[in-house]
């Protein structure tokens, strides 16, 4: 049922006050568009100063950098759970809330506080893939469409009535990072609106059905790790859902390579070979190599400690020939 709530919203004529959480790239894009509007964003929380990289620099999340360049109020605590947040929070008396990739479960003590609603920015088409990777999820399963939702912040992760959603296509080639890229250009846009119809209190609620859920788990490094002997749609899909990170690895002669880029033949291939052979190396194609059911083609590569380089000039630099084999099964 899609009920429209005619007396929920702040008076227009009020400066809409908005606490902006949020942590990763996706969220940029969010924040951006909150500070093109005539909304205030009296604060924006983020999370912690961490170790990243090879030289585990200590290092802001991209949205503190952000938020410091345009002179936003910003915190960064270690934990929500402090009773001192909450109740800064509330004094800053938020309109909104707003989450976006912030990687955190906001507490229902803070989720709560402002006027209007918290509002939980969310980049799949819920009830479909909530949970902490719905993006590499969607290309994982070979998903042709997903989308950004709009959701009510509740105790229940990403389990809120909704408030709007917009879908789009996914391309056969595209990865995991500009899939996000896209889909916070349209959370940006998403968002403005729902905010627009709180203001003019014509927005809809529709509550989730919970019997139609799906999850997505958070990814770990083990995730990228290729088994030849799965199809090539399934390690075709695996390697772009694993760009940025984890990144899709494989070995050769006992060293990791990282696959970036891939692609496959249309035709189904028989398995005339063991999975991880290379059944041909072609120029501006790339390394064709055996799965479990078709050719996947290696177009993009890095072996640790090198550079980067395209498939071909990776077997000619390693000196490939037909029937040498990555990894194992």
């Amino acid at each position: 049922m899609n009920a429209v709530i005619g007396n929920t919203g702040p008076s227009p004529l009020k400066t809409i006050r908005i606490i902006f959480f949020g942590s990763s790239t996706f969220s940029l894009p969010i924040l951006s568009a909150l500070l093109s509007s005539t909304y205030s964003v009296v604060q924006v929380v983020t999370t912690p100063d961490r170790r990243k990289g090879r030289g585990q620099k200590v290092l802001p999340s991209v949205v503190k950098i952000f938020a410091q360049e345009k002179g936003l109020p910003l915190v960064d605590p270690e934990k929500l759970s402090e009773p001192k947040i909450a109740e800064t929070t509330r004094k800053l008396e938020p309109d909104f809330i707003v989450i976006g990739s912030y990687g955190k479960i906001v507490p229902h003590a803070i989720f709560k506080s402002p006027q209007v609603a918290a509002l939980n920015v969310h980049p799949s088409l819920l009830p479909k893939y909530r949970g902490a990777s719905p993006i590499q999820q969607a290309i994982i399963e070979g998903d042709s469409v997903t989308g950004v939702s709009i959701a009510e912040v509740t105790d229940q992760l990403d389990a809120g009535d909704l408030f709007g959603h917009v879908s789009t296509k996914i391309d056969e080639h595209e990865n995991a990072l500009e899939l996000s890229s896209r889909l916070a250009q349209l959370a940006g846009t998403l968002l403005l609106g729902v905010l627009e119809k709180f203001l003019s209190k014509t927005v809809g609620r529709t509550p989730q059905d919970g019997s139609e859920a799906t999850y997505a788990k958070k990814l770990d490094k083990g995730f990228g790790n290729i088994h030849w002997t799965k199809s090539v749609l399934e390690i075709h899909n695996q390697i772009r859902a694993c760009v940025p990170w984890p990144s899709a690895f494989t070995s050769l002669y006992g060293k990791r390579v990282k696959i970036i880029k891939s692609d496959f033949l249309k035709e189904d291939a028989r398995a005339e070979h063991k999975a991880g052979a290379i059944v041909d190396i072609v120029p501006n194609s790339g390394i064709h190599v055996q799965t479990g059911s078709g050719i996947l083609i290696l177009k993009q590569m890095q072996l640790e400690g090198r550079r980067e380089m395209d498939g071909y000039q990776f077997a000619l630099g390693q000196r490939l020939s037909k029937g040498d084999r990555f990894g194992g099964s």
